[in-house]
Order: C-alpha cells, then sequence, then structure tokens
C-alpha cells in the first residue's frame, strides 16, 4: 500500500467524521453580558446568533477582545453590533485540508459546519486540526522514506520556520496594558517574563474571553499576574516540527513558545506557520 503524507490524509479525512466544537446559538439581539456568559459556561469561544431559521453572524473571543472587554458600557448591548454578518461556513462532508485552507485564508479560527439539510453542527476549529496532524505524524509508520514530507516534519527543527516577536509583559503590568499590547500587536498571546527575562506565563486571547470579559470593568487595578496561565506551550529551537504539534496538542494551544535554555522567550511559532510549512513540503 503506497504511503500517504500528511496533506493527502487532510484530503482524505472529512469532517463529518472529526470531532466539532459546540456551538453556542442565540437569538439577534441577545445581549452581550449573556452570550459571553453562555459561550464560556460551554468553553467554547465561538457564537452564532440567528435571525429566525437564518444564520445571520458570528461571535468570537477575538471580537470579545477586541471591541468588548475594555467597554463594559457594550456588555449590555445587542450582540448584534459586534459580530461578523454573513459568516463564512463549510459542509460536513468538506475535507479537514479544505476547512484548514479556508481558515488560513481567512485568519479564522473557528469555521461552523453545516449539515445536509443546512442545519448546523458545530464548528472546526485550530485545536481539533492541531489534534489531527499530531495523530497522524505520532505513528512511526508514517516517518516514511528519508527526505520525504514526514522525514522533514521529523526532523527539521523549528528554527527554520518564521517566528513572530514575541511580545512580552511583567506579572505587574495592568490588564489594561497586556490586552492594549495584544491588540496593537495583532496578535493573540503576551508572554509574561520575570525580572531576570524568564518566561514564567502567558495571557491569551482565550484567558480574556474565558476569565476577565464582563467580569472585570477595571482592568487597569488588575495586574496580568494574577489572571495569566502558567501551563505554557513551550520548546526550544531545536526542536522537531512534529514534536512541537505534539506540545500543542496535549496543551490545547495554538501557539508555540521558542524558548531558550533559560526560558527567556525568542519568538512565537503559530499553527498556521506549521501548516503553510507542510503545504510546501508535499508539493514539493
Amino acid at each position: 500500500m503506497t504511503s500517504i503524507n500528511i496533506v493527502q490524509h487532510f484530503e482524505n479525512v472529512q469532517l463529518s467524521g472529526m470531532r466539532l466544537a459546540s456551538l453556542v446559538v442565540v437569538p439577534s439581539g441577545r445581549k452581550v453580558r449573556s452570550v459571553v456568559a453562555a459561550m464560556a459556561a460551554q468553553h467554547t469561544g465561538c457564537a452564532v446568533v440567528t435571525d429566525g431559521a437564518r444564520l445571520a453572524g458570528i461571535f468570537t473571543e477575538r471580537d470579545i477582545t477586541k471591541h468588548v472587554v475594555r467597554s463594559p458600557e457594550t456588555w449590555d448591548a445587542p450582540v448584534d453590533r459586534f459580530m461578523t454578518a454573513e459568516p463564512t461556513v463549510i459542509g460536513h462532508h468538506a475535507s479537514a485540508i479544505e476547512a484548514l485552507r479556508t481558515m488560513n485564508a481567512r485568519r479564522f479560527r473557528n469555521l461552523p459546519v453545516t449539515g445536509a439539510d443546512g442545519d448546523l453542527l458545530g464548528s472546526i476549529n485550530h485545536y481539533e486540526l492541531i489534534r489531527l496532524a499530531a495523530s497522524f505524524l505520532g505513528s512511526p509508520s508514517k516517518l516514511g522514506p528519508e527526505l520525504s514530507p514526514e522525514h522533514n516534519l521529523h526532523f527539521v527543527d523549528l528554527t527554520g520556520l518564521p517566528a513572530r516577536d514575541p511580545l512580552l509583559v511583567r506579572p505587574d503590568d495592568s490588564l489594561a496594558a497586556a490586552i492594549g499590547a495584544m491588540l496593537t500587536a495583532e496578535t493573540g498571546l503576551v508572554s509574561v517574563v520575570s525580572d531576570r527575562g524568564a518566561v514564567i506565563g502567558e495571557l491569551t486571547e482565550h484567558d480574556v474571553f474565558l476569565k476577565v470579559a464582563c467580569r472585570v470593568e477595571d482592568l487597569e487595578a488588575e495586574a496580568v499576574g494574577d489572571w495569566m496561565t502558567t501551563e505554557i506551550a513551550a520548546a526550544t529551537p531545536g526542536a522537531s516540527i512534529s514534536e512541537a504539534l505534539r506540545v500543542m496538542a496535549d496543551l490545547g494551544h495554538r501557539y508555540l513558545v521558542l524558548i531558550s535554555e533559560t526560558s527567556r522567550a525568542l519568538g512565537v511559532v503559530t499553527f498556521r506557520e506549521i501548516t503553510e510549512y507542510f503545504e510546501i513540503v508535499c508539493a514539493a
């Protein structure tokens, strides 16, 4: 039997056979505060807004970080003001690679999935695609011959990937400063570092949505260190791409912080950069 590469594997997997994230479904006009609470209760970063039987919009943790968390006056406004109207959806018979390419091209993190009759089944997100990639590469049988795409993913280290500059804050910096820096840099992650520069935690958009939004009114009065997550997806630049995916899958992170031997942040690699790389090597 001819072995397949990771892109071919993604082509062969249909969304109907994957675990989809739950969707919070709310009617048009629902208050932002109520929608955020419902999303947090289901531990999902995505809600869809309906107008009768019509899918009117999508509201995500990105919208919360950009438009809601810093503005308590918006918390009782209708969610329609901040949702993305007429959202893109994908059918459940589409492949994982179709979903991945759509998400990368449009910079989506959640993509609603519909059934044969147009009903909403859930959403596909980066976390499930990361698990799919890590699972495929985790089997020794997938290594393939030397110089195969999978050989590259197992043995090429992270220094070969484009990495973003890390966004650093101190634990006593305010939540307002950290979230403002996150938005200015258009990233969903800030790394929290000690006085010596070692990474001791992180604050992500997911943390902001789950723990801060519609709860903390005075962001200036709260220190990042009291709200950060100490479980960090990190690796040295010498780690392989497959090792990076395994860490990301195990911790449920879309980001991987590249750290030195002294735990200083050197850069940040995202799942998007990894998938763009394996599309290139599989096409070669």
